[in-house]
């Protein structure tokens, strides 16, 4: 069985909060992951914590040499890099420099293998012109040979369950679960159903997971599930975790504010962040 927990966009290093969700808290992070080894990893169980990207607000060496010390953690932390990640053109050059411990084999895109799990941490492009840089463009791709290099990596093991990390949602959050009139985060079409064509050719593909919306929603399409989670450093701090074993999937998402030292505020008009039960919690057997 692979057991791991997966948080995304901390934020770290921002200067004054842009984008979020919920009141955003990237000050606290240090006593956020205290709780984390505290109510999970101490607990035993916990092979590795999987970060879904947006890490840092913006790359810069100081920075992500003080997220590499943040997330010094007693079990390994991987790295899905997200669009703040890759704030300049020389961004994946920093990464693998000051952090190189977030990746496997010194590249952004790696498989971490658990047991009969094998994880696929795939970031999405954002600018036409330049991989792995993000300036202001929000239409999500992937580079051919990142497909290429994905399958190839699936038929290796072929008797393994696969998952995989994208910071870009594949589908948006739902009128059912925001209360809204449309889609909110509408994903564009082609992206989507490339990640989705992706599981079907390859039905041993059975989860995707990701970041950037802030948002937690669980869709189940098919025989895979596709769950984005809201910042770990918005409140109530949420992350996940994530069951694999040879027959099942399981997801559960819970939240550390209870075990916290502070006081943090709360925006109840947006409550549908964390999403009703069904957009937070999922097992899939097979």
């Amino acid at each position: 069985m692979a057991r791991f927990l997966f948080i995304t966009d901390t934020h770290l290093g921002v200067e004054q909060v842009g984008f979020h969700q919920q009141p955003a808290y990237p000050d606290k992070i240090r006593e956020l992951l205290d709780c984390l080894v505290r109510e999970e990893i101490e607990r035993g169980g916990i092979d590795f914590l999987l970060h879904g990207g947006d890490m840092v607000d913006r790359c810069e060496p100081d920075i992500v040499r003080g997220a590499a010390e943040v997330f010094r953690l007693p079990v390994p932390v991987y790295l899905s890099v997200g669009n703040h990640d890759l704030t300049r053109r020389d961004a994946l050059d920093i990464w693998l420099s000051e952090a190189p411990g977030f990746f496997n084999g010194r590249s952004p895109q790696y498989a971490v293998r658990c047991g009969d799990c094998v994880i696929h941490i795939v970031p999405n492009q954002w600018e036409a012109d330049a991989l792995y840089y993000w300036h202001e463009a929000q239409v999500p791709y992937f580079a051919e040979d990142q497909i290429g290099r994905l399958e190839a990596a699936v038929s290796q093991h072929p008797d393994c369950v696969h998952l995989l990390s994208i910071h870009n949602p594949i589908f948006g959050v739902s009128p059912e679960q925001s209360g809204l009139a449309g889609i909110v985060h509408a994903v564009p079409d082609a992206f989507r159903e490339t990640v989705t064509g992706l599981v079907r050719k390859h039905p041993n593909i059975k989860g995707v997971l990701s970041g950037h919306n802030h948002v937690n929603t669980l869709v189940r399409d098919g025989e895979a599930i596709y769950a984005s989670g809201s910042s770990f450093v918005e409140t109530p701090f949420e992350y996940k975790v994530v069951e694999v074993t040879k027959h099942s999937l399981r997801i559960e998402t819970r939240n550390a504010k209870s075990a916290l030292r502070f006081a943090p505020s709360y925006n109840p008009s947006r409550a549908f962040v964390q999403g009703r039960p069904q957009d937070r919690e999922a097992e899939l057997r097979f």
